[in-house]
């Protein structure tokens, strides 16, 4: 293995060549294979009769935001929606309904790898629902974890308006204290309000990290030593205490802070602003380092001897030109969606990715289906605990390189989750043969 601060000739040549070469029109250089709308990827997962049954019920609704009455697009009338929760071997049967969204919904279910045909994006997976149609969603809880739901439909639009809420899976019934924070920001008010829940010290506490919006939100424990469980629903490998130090959620992302409850009062910041707490806490947080998650928790073997296909994606902008009138688009390989060709991959490849953010602004990765193990960044290989992701930020510059196994058949949308990012060019797809 090469030490850890030489970076490998092929990550440096991708990363010079994309980074040098100027922006360009985002026209693809060969027409861009199709992503076809009507496969059927049959899911041998069993899926048995349900044991949790749900309807969310999309529609225009009027919400309360710090006492102000907020236009909203909601599921069953609240923002975030209900918060859907299981535990391991539930099956659950979600059924979606629109009363009044023009536009459209879907649900997504962001981080959790269902089969093909539940995830959820319109014209690949399934078609929208039109307002009075409904769809039913149906998998087992089999992923434990922190994760949520969105629309998939013009989601830049319908997340943010409100189509949102979170998705818990127990591995057994919920001990403590366990609290889930999906942080959001509706029409310009930050959510959650502030809660203040007084809790007996020893007392075990969960906090569930979750960023539902498209930029990045730095979140600061303070009062309390804590551990990082979990990051995008995976556990961590011999996480240690960390003190007085902030961590970064790209958006999308989620981390899962433990502790036990001090005897003083403890407080959990985003932003500089306090969400949750056990009582009144005073502590200036802006300055505390962020954790790289990189580098944190205990080290263990690649799983992966070989990669059979590798993919570059040069992140960059550039102009659009493949509708009636030119548009400036966030690209992907110099192209913008439709253009942009897939990454086609058989059932079992160990698949590669080598992510290179050309554009001044941060770039949050997530890929649909699947989690990627990262690998390195800026030639550096992680060095902590296995890191599983589904949504991760390159930053302007940036070279990461990810990788997984194809093991969930089907077309899966795998774009940036900065939502208008997406929506203005930068979304491809991974396609198995």
């Amino acid at each position: 293995p090469r030490p850890s601060g030489t970076v490998s000739r092929t990550v440096l040549a991708v990363g010079v060549a994309a980074l040098v070469t100027g922006t360009g029109l985002a026209v693809a250089p060969n027409p861009a294979a199709g992503v076809p709308h009507d496969h059927d990827y049959r899911d041998t997962r069993t899926v048995g009769e349900p044991t949790r049954r749900v309807t969310l019920t999309a529609g225009t609704a009027t919400v309360n935001v710090s006492g102000r009455a907020v236009a909203a697009w909601a599921f069953n009338g609240q923002v975030p929606g209900p918060e859907l929760t299981a535990t391991v071997g539930d099956v659950l049967e979600v059924t979606l309904r629109n009363r009044d969204i023009e536009r459209g919904v879907t649900l997504h279910w962001h981080g959790y790898d269902v089969p093909n045909s539940q995830d959820g994006v319109p014209g690949i997976t399934q078609e929208a629902v039109l307002p009075g149609q409904e769809f039913v969603y149906r998998f087992t809880a089999d992923q434990v974890g922190t994760y949520w739901y969105h629309t998939h439909s013009v989601s830049d639009v319908g997340v943010r308006m409100g189509l949102y809420g979170v998705l818990v899976v127990h591995p057994a019934p919920a001990t403590g204290v366990d609290v889930a924070v999906p942080v959001h920001t509706l029409a310009g008010l930050p959510l959650p309000e502030p809660t203040t829940e007084p809790i007996e010290a020893g007392v075990p506490i969960r906090l569930r990290l979750i960023n539902t919006d498209s930029t990045t939100h730095r979140y600061a424990l303070a009062g309390t030593s804590f551990r990082v469980a979990a990051i995008d629903g995976y556990d961590l490998h011999g996480p240690t205490p960390l003190v007085d130090t902030a961590v970064l959620i790209p958006a999308g992302g989620r981390y899962d802070l433990v502790f036990t409850a001090p005897a003083a009062p403890v407080a959990l910041f985003v932003d500089g602003r306090a969400v949750y707490s056990t009582g009144p806490v005073s502590t200036a947080t802006g300055e505390w380092p962020a954790l790289d998650p990189l580098t944190y928790g205990a080290s263990s073997p690649l799983p992966f001897s070989r990669f059979d296909k590798s993919f570059d994606l040069v992140l960059d902008r550039g102009l659009d030109l493949h509708g009636l009138l030119p548009r400036y688009a966030h690209t992907v390989n110099g192209a913008a969606d439709p253009d942009i060709p897939p990454q086609v991959v058989r059932l079992d490849d160990v698949v590669k990715f080598t992510i290179v953010n050309r554009s001044l602004v941060v770039h949050p990765w997530h890929l649909h289906g699947h989690h990627v193990l990262v690998l390195s960044r800026d030639g550096r290989p992680a060095s902590g605990s296995a890191l599983w992701l589904d949504s991760f930020d390159v930053r302007p510059g940036e070279v990461w390189e990810v990788a997984f196994r194809a093991d969930n058949p089907g077309v899966w949308a795998n774009h940036c989750h900065n939502l208008p990012h997406a929506d203005a060019g930068m979304m491809t797809h991974l396609m198995y043969e």
